[in-house]
């Protein structure tokens, strides 16, 4: 399992955050699921052809595409984390699914042969050291004329679900993030135009973006929505561990935060991606 050398801290993160995507499936599809489905809409899987779902974390979207192909064809997903792999493929034996399968492997670095048909992501290619890099290999995946699709969240002032998050984290711990905006992260390719330079100097052609907003499902009430935000910042959890005085005030913050967002039917925050296609060259 070759690891590019500069995404070895990201593959460190995920092997640990890996568990709570696998614990929290549900509540994750709940707040991405609908831009994974715009990116397989845009995909367009058809039956019999091979698809290779990159960064598939805890494998929901990697299964919905295995139902599109059918039992002649087949998917495979790959992840940097062996927490989510091994998350994902015993998600898919419940299932009994055998068209789909799973492995540890970095795109970047990745051996692949060329016959894919179709290349997708769920929010799973922002993390690259060297994207241009990672992209350009991506692409030996497909077959000539073969069709690329992901989602990646725009920027985080068009994710409220993100951005009121943080501004409660930081009431209360010092956030871990930088100033540099293209660092690997959930929201570097927030600029369309540096994607669409990415993919085209990664040697895609017919590159497209595609601006999709959609309702982003937190939990059934104000309380679990909060407790989830709070999951989501890793010094948020520490906090908890070290002040649980401070910690619970950060929960009853984020709970008044969101009852704005709070309806009959759970909490709903809009959330906004970019769905983006490409294709190899003939």
């Amino acid at each position: 399992m070759p690891i590019d050398g500069d995404n070895a801290a990201q593959a460190e993160f995920w092997r640990s955050a890996g568990a709570l995507w696998v614990e929290e499936r549900r509540r994750f599809d709940d707040q991405a699921g609908a831009h994974g489905r715009a990116a397989i809409e845009a995909l367009a899987p058809a039956v019999g052809e091979r698809v290779i779902d990159v960064g598939c974390g805890a494998g929901s979207a990697t299964l919905e595409i295995g139902a599109m192909v059918g039992p002649t064809g087949s998917v495979l997903g790959l992840d940097i984390s062996p927490t989510m792999i091994d998350g994902s493929t015993a998600y898919a034996a419940e299932r009994g699914v055998t068209n789909v399968t799973f492995a540890v492997g970095d795109a970047t670095v990745e051996t692949f042969d060329g016959e894919a048909d179709g290349v997708f992501s769920r929010f799973g290619v922002m993390f690259f050291a060297d994207p241009v890099a990672s992209f350009r290999n991506i692409r030996t995946a497909l077959r000539p004329d073969g069709r690329l699709s992901f989602t990646c969240w725009r920027g985080v002032d068009e994710n409220p679900w993100v951005s009121v998050a943080l501004g409660v984290a930081a009431r209360y711990v010092e956030l871990p993030f930088g100033a540099d905006p293209t660092a690997p992260g959930p929201f570097s390719f927030a600029d369309g135009q540096r994607v669409e330079s990415i993919l085209t100097d990664a040697g895609f052609r017919e590159v497209a973006l595609t601006r999709f907003d959609a309702p982003a499902m937190l939990g059934a009430s104000a309380d679990e929505a909060a407790d989830f935000m709070t999951r989501l910042q890793p010094a948020a959890v520490a906090l908890a561990d070290s002040d649980p005085g401070a910690a619970e005030a950060m929960h009853a913050a984020f709970v008044a935060e969101v009852d704005a967002w709070t309806t009959s039917h759970g909490v709903s925050a809009p959330s906004a991606s970019w769905i983006v296609t490409a294709r190899n060259p003939r």
